[in-house]
């Protein structure tokens, strides 16, 4: 092993994305084997299996096991399939690919699911991440190694009466005119900063164009009013309701600069178990952002997931825009190939005081104990690469590590450690 492998495998991580649940909802959720697939669930609904085959209502734990079995058989070649065995080996000891085997294998999942110290073996002894931000839509997280980011697409994905009445549940507030929306929304982002919140979270890619116009006051306000007039199920098509969802896209990146709060964006590649909606991959293309990056200049705008498969412009992108921010989140188990070219197109590329190197963006803690395994050994190859052939120097490759690892997060996100 070379010296900066030794040097990456030690480095503490900073997080940046995840959706972990708490160790109190995963123990309330007695959560098993057949709930640690997440991004495996995509490969395996892709190779022929039925969404929902291993919920717990789709039959016996024999019966599902044997379901998975099938597929895994299918889907094993793919780097998902490769996180989870890594964490099922890693963590659980499990080699047995047979329907009494995975049983085994259950019984010591729901076992760790209920030890109080699972979470702190898992992500600060034995991944070395000191803290991440996670994003399962409540900022009341109770577990000190997380902070909690808010996906706001809720407050203006509104189609229907009922998508306003949500929001004022939230807000606590009762609205009847645009303008005292806008104050509930912006009364949310205060108090979910107040609550701890890092950062905002756009997730809009996977249900519509990241391209978004510039209505004006009055057009996204007749659109408001004709929502507010209607019943609960009765609605308005996208098309009619995007001057109002526009609006408000830029009045939440105006506000979350005006609170400190850098904005993640879903851009690039989607997660097929989640993403069954219809939309297309075109839209989710980070060059679509280029007139709010633009605008907004006071913001910081975090593009997550490298943009793939959409990275060449990304990485144009983040070399010239000085208020965005490059984010390796999930990209390397969609492809280690992939973000292992990225990552030598980045360090040529973009200032390394912009590159954010890792985020699981996992549901469960084990997912994010393989991803990270994975991560260190693609950095520490390319910056092995990049000192090979000179373009490095081995203290600098050191020091780039510590920055998209660690002391970047920290200065973006204004950590008190």
């Amino acid at each position: 092993m070379s010296s900066i492998h030794e040097y990456v495998s030690q480095l503490r991580i900073i997080d940046g994305h995840e959706h972990l649940a708490t160790p109190l909802i995963r123990k309330h959720e007695n959560q098993d084997f057949f709930s640690l697939m997440h991004y495996l669930d995509s490969d395996l609904i892709t190779a022929g299996m039925a969404r929902g085959a291993l919920g717990r209502q789709a039959g016996t734990d024999e019966e599902r096991a044997a379901t998975f079995l099938k597929h895994w058989e299918r889907t094993s070649n793919t780097t998902y399939a490769r996180m989870f065995r890594t964490a099922m080996e890693d963590l659980y000891g499990f080699h047995d690919w047979s329907v009494p085997g995975i049983l085994a294998a259950n019984e010591k999942v729901k076992a760790a699911t209920h030890d109080p110290g699972w979470y702190d073996k898992v992500l600060y002894e034995k991944s070395g991440i000191d803290l991440a931000f996670t994003l399962i839509q409540t900022t009341k997280l109770d577990y000190e190694r997380f902070r909690p980011i808010m996906f706001m697409d809720f407050a203006f994905k509104l189609r229907n009466r009922k998508d306003i009445r949500d929001v004022e549940r939230s807000a606590g507030a009762n609205v009847h005119t645009f303008p005292a929306y806008l104050d509930a929304v912006d009364a949310l982002l205060h108090r979910f900063k107040s609550e701890g919140m890092v950062a905002t979270k756009l997730g809009h890619a996977y249900w519509r164009s990241l391209a978004s116009a510039k209505p004006t006051f009055q057009e996204a306000e007749a659109v408001f009013n004709r929502l507010i007039g209607r019943t609960l199920e009765d609605g308005l098509s996208q098309a009619e309701s995007e001057p109002l969802q526009d609006y408000l896209i830029h009045f939440i990146i105006q506000r979350s600069a005006a609170y400190g709060l850098p904005i993640q964006i879903h851009t690039g590649h989607y997660e097929t178990s989640v993403s069954g909606n219809g939309n297309l991959i075109p839209n989710s293309n980070a060059s679509l952002l280029l007139p709010l990056l633009a605008e907004y200049q006071d913001a910081k705008f975090v593009l997550l997931h490298c943009g793939f498969p959409y990275h060449e412009a990304y990485l144009s992108i983040a070399k010239n825009y000085p208020n965005v921010y490059a984010d390796f989140t999930w990209t390397y188990i969609i492809s280690p190939t992939a973000a292992k070219g990225i990552l030598h197109q980045m360090i040529e590329m973009v200032p390394q005081t912009k590159i954010q190197g890792f985020g699981g963006d996992y549901n469960y803690v084990e997912g994010t104990y393989a991803h990270q395994k994975l991560a260190r050994s693609i950095v520490a190859d390319a910056l092995a690469e990049k000192i090979a052939e000179g373009a490095l120097k081995e203290k600098d490759a050191m020091r780039f590590a510590d920055r998209i690892f660690r002391d970047n997060l920290i200065e973006l996100y204004r950590l008190d450690l």
